[in-house]
Parts: C-alpha cells; sequence; structure tokens
C-alpha cells in the first residue's frame, strides 16, 4: 500500500512538481473562499454552493482525489478557521472554473449534548471532494428546499 505523502509523518509536503503547483492552488482557492466567507451572509453562502457551475465551461479535469487531500492538507494547517463551509467553497469555486460538475450535500447531527451540528460535502461525479466520507454516523441530509431526506450514508 502506498502511502499519502501530504499527510505521511516524516516524508516531504510535495512528491512532485505537479503536487506543488496543485497544492498552491488549493492554498489560493482556500484564501479566496475564506475572504468570501467574511464578506457574505451564510444564506448566499449555501446558494453559492447549491447553484450550478457554468455550463459553457470547457471540463478541465483535476485529480479530484489529490484535490481533495489538497484541500484538507491546507486546511489544518491555514492560521485562519477554514472548516467544512470554508473547504466547500474553495472546492466548489475551484472545480467551477475547471468546468467540473459539483454538487452539494448538506447535513445535520444532534451532538452529544443535543446541540445541532451542521456538516457541508462537496462531490463532483458522484466522489466526495470535501467533507470526509459520506457515511458519518446519525448525520441527515436535507433537500434543497431543507426538506430531510434521510441518512445521508443512504445515498440520498
Amino acid at each position: 500500500m502506498t502511502q499519502d505523502h501530504a499527510t505521511s509523518p516524516g516524508t516531504r509536503f510535495f512528491a512532485s512538481p505537479g503536487d506543488f503547483v496543485l497544492a498552491a492552488s488549493a492554498l489560493g482557492w482556500l484564501v479566496r473562499a475564506r475572504l468570501v466567507h467574511l464578506r457574505r451572509p451564510a444564506p448566499e453562502l449555501l446558494a453559492r454552493l447549491r447553484r450550478p457551475g457554468p455550463a459553457d465551461r470547457p471540463r478541465r479535469p483535476l485529480p479530484l482525489a489529490r484535490v481533495s487531500r489538497a484541500i484538507a492538507a491546507w486546511s489544518r494547517r491555514a492560521p485562519w478557521r477554514s472548516d467544512c463551509m470554508i473547504q466547500a467553497l474553495a472546492a466548489k469555486m475551484w472545480l467551477d472554473r475547471r468546468g467540473l460538475p459539483t454538487e452539494m450535500r448538506l447535513g445535520a447531527a444532534r451532538s452529544g449534548d443535543g446541540a445541532l451540528d451542521a456538516h457541508v460535502w462537496i462531490l463532483s461525479d458522484g466522489e466526495v471532494v470535501t467533507g470526509g466520507p459520506l457515511d458519518r454516523g446519525d448525520w441527515t441530509a436535507f433537500a434543497p428546499a431543507g426538506t430531510a431526506v434521510g441518512n445521508v450514508s443512504e445515498g440520498s
């Protein structure tokens, strides 16, 4: 089994020049996403995440698994808040720019103390790009109108 250079202890963050370019892009998109997050109210951010990307852009593929790892790696190292919403915004803007389809999944769950926790995922062509695995326990996904549609792990 190969090790992930972005997360393996004692290894370089960049395994190749292509990894460096991808990581630099991920950082740039996270900065943009953080600035958008600071300037826009939550309903506008959610609307932006739900909006389909531009259909007139030619598709320029990206290695989605590497994009996912690069966004997650920079999010852990960023000196600002870089939670699931900012990661989702970064991925959405980046994939839109590349003409790739995106789908937002919004979910909620009760924490141990009864508080409501929210989470957002971004998928492209059915592959999770941000947010981690869809089968995160008791998370419930919401339909665009805010109606609960079942457990996220059921493929809703």
